[in-house]
């Protein structure tokens, strides 16, 4: 485990076995699709986000990614400090495909809530990736882009305050996935 002033990152937190573990039981178990209209959009209304994303609840999963999930709580209460409420069993995890074949993307964003009660506060990325890809690249931007070189293996992980700015480039070669959670508390004041 390693930080930088935007993120922490663990290289090849998660073995090739977990991986296969966690790609298989989310295909054959995830509830639905994530609506193409749901993304963030850019000023002409198109969708910033091209990956196509299985979405499931994480009392589904959540025998598969407790090693994660509580790896993640731990270092927002060591470094962090947010209030969080914890995932409850109806959490959403996404798998998110990004593949050649659309040049899949998300171009820059911030995670945020549209909900009067609670924010996102912390985004964990984990690197699921079975196959080799080209492009793919994470980026943040907080005064500066920063391309981040730690998260570009499978098993690769990631923490980051949601609210700053970050994208994925183009895939140009072969299929990238990520797992998503989302960690919220309450509303910012």
């Amino acid at each position: 485990m390693s930080n930088t002033n935007d993120y922490w990152y663990w290289k090849k937190f998660i073995t090739k076995d977990k991986i296969k573990e966690i790609n298989s039981f989310i295909n054959n178990n995830f509830d639905y699709y994530e609506d193409a209209q749901h993304p963030a959009k850019n000023v002409n209304n198109e969708s910033k986000k091209t990956a196509l994303v299985k979405t499931i609840k994480y009392k589904k999963i959540k025998e598969h990614i407790a090693d994660i999930v509580d790896t993640m709580v731990l270092t927002n209460q060591r470094d962090f400090g947010y209030i969080l409420h914890g995932l409850n069993p109806f959490s959403t995890i996404n798998l998110n495909f990004y593949s050649e074949e659309n040049k899949s993307k998300y171009d820059w964003h911030n995670d945020s809530s549209s909900n009067d009660i609670h924010d996102i506060k912390l985004t964990g990325l984990v690197n699921v990736s079975e196959k080799e890809y080209e492009g793919g690249d994470f980026h943040i931007f907080n005064n500066n882009e920063t391309k981040v070189n730690n998260f570009s293996e499978p098993g690769d992980m990631i923490l980051f305050k949601s609210n700053l700015h970050h994208r994925v480039s183009p895939v140009v070669k072969g299929e990238r996935r990520t797992l998503t959670i989302f960690f919220a508390g309450p509303k910012f004041r």
